[in-house]
């Protein structure tokens, strides 16, 4: 009996890990390349939905969305590229008038000649509260190769069909 138990223990914490895990993207434009060698790919992401039916909960807003993207910055170049989390800005793509956003915490990280990175960063976009829908992560500014701004295009996706 005892195993029984603990076979279902195990697969519920195995559904939860699961549900809880990054995912690839829906859909995605692509990687963004540079002319200086540096390569951006989105690997993963996570987006969920705060909805709590607590009514006296502080901590938490209803309807208010989580967005995590998981990033693989390849340096092929003979230079380090510098990386300023702070600089990826995530637009919803669905409305173009909207704010970019920054994500919550950032760092400048160093990524060696020949080294690939990954890097994670975590938004709360204001008045989107629905995974489905189109994203823009913007690169301007993020990667700078021998103090130049490393060129890199948008790269577009979706979080969830």
């Amino acid at each position: 009996m005892k195993s029984k138990d603990a076979l279902m223990f195990g697969a519920a914490v195995l559904l939860v890990a699961a549900g809880c895990a990054y995912s690839a993207p829906y859909k995605t434009s692509g990687e963004s390349f540079s002319n200086q060698g540096v390569e951006v790919v989105i690997t993963g992401v996570r987006c969920y939905v705060n909805r709590t039916a607590d009514p006296m909960t502080e901590t938490t807003i209803d309807d208010e969305l989580g967005l995590e993207v998981k990033l693989a910055i390849n340096n092929s170049s003979d230079q380090i590229a510098e990386v300023s989390e702070g600089q990826f800005r995530l637009a919803d793509a669905d409305i173009p008038a909207a704010q970019a956003v920054a994500p919550r915490r950032s760092k400048v990280i160093d990524v060696l000649p020949g080294e690939t990175k990954q890097v994670r960063l975590a938004y709360m976009p204001a008045g989107a509260a629905d995974c489905r829908r189109n994203f823009e992560l913007e690169l301007a500014n993020s990667v700078e190769v021998s103090g130049f701004p490393a060129t890199l295009s948008p790269i577009e996706f979706e979080a969830e069909r």
